[in-house]
């Protein structure tokens, strides 16, 4: 067998293995407790490459989930590596107990991870992280996923976001930077601030925790599936009274029957607080 055919049929072998080892990823969310259900569902947009990650992960009866979403020649490697240390963290006791913490210390060690294993700008992701405990729902956002929360037919976004406009806005405010500065970026949605650069700084999260309701949906969406369909498409989609994981289904087909031409990866998570039973 010659060179130019070994070295396909490698390439070939390895994309297989990591599309089963991502298929299992997609479907292994389930019911962790009686408090809550998990719907998950992906595609790849237009894209020839997946670069969005999640996981989703029980200890102790308290739930991560997390949403990474690739950027770059090697995005899926700086989201597999978000993902996993995220993961990987959430077996100290103090993620539990600290969430704040938890959610500093895995950032900073996930950035460094991508950092020591990519060269600069080979690879980036942004990363949205929730963590509940009971009715308890604390958050982080690094770069331009969504988390938001759905309640009496209305899809409330919780986080902001680190992309240009949003730091327009808060400059503004603070008196940083003009108004016609800010009004001149308020169109620029590009990321400023992701897991796997040198000048990673800072995350936004939660302030105070936010106190679920019975039968809340928690929605965690990457740029897939905010840039392609309009948050009333998404709240009609929510509304049917369905499993969480018909309801991400349905989402993903609304993505992929969009006519937009160019299509990212999208990616949903969905979590039903169905509270004790």
């Amino acid at each position: 067998m010659t060179a130019d055919i070994i070295v396909p049929t490698i390439l070939f072998l390895c994309m297989a293995v990591l599309h089963i080892l991502r298929q299992k990823e997609i479907d292994s969310p389930s019911n962790f407790s009686a408090e809550y259900e998990i719907g998950a569902a992906s595609t790849l947009g237009t894209r020839e490459i997946q670069q969005d990650y999640f996981g989703v992960k029980n200890n102790q009866g308290v739930l991560l989930m997390t949403l990474a979403d690739g950027v770059g020649e090697n995005g899926e490697i700086a989201a597999k590596l978000a993902i996993d240390t995220f993961r990987d963290l959430f077996e100290d006791r103090n993620a539990i107990h600290k969430p704040k913490y938890f959610f500093r210390r895995a950032a900073n060690a996930a950035n460094k991870k991508i950092t020591n294993t990519l060269e600069e700008r080979q690879g980036e992701s942004s990363i949205a992280a929730v963590l509940l405990e009971s009715s308890q729902f604390f958050y982080t956002v690094i770069g331009n996923c969504c988390i938001g929360v759905f309640r009496d037919g209305n899809l409330i976004p919780v986080s902001e976001g680190q992309t240009v406009d949003v730091l327009a806005r808060h400059s503004y405010s603070e008196g940083r930077i003009s108004r016609e500065k800010t009004l001149a970026l308020l169109n620029e949605h590009r990321r400023y601030n992701t897991l796997g650069q040198d000048s990673f700084s800072e995350i936004e999260f939660f302030s105070k925790p936010l106190q679920l309701q019975k039968d809340d949906l928690i929605i965690i969406m990457s740029e897939g599936i905010f840039n392609t369909l309009s948050w009333v498409e998404i709240e009609n989609v929510l509304e049917q009274r369905i499993s969480a994981q018909n309801l991400a289904n349905e989402i993903i087909q609304l993505v992929n029957n969009s006519k937009i031409a160019v299509k990212e990866n999208a990616t949903i998570l969905i979590c039903k607080f169905k509270d004790k039973e």
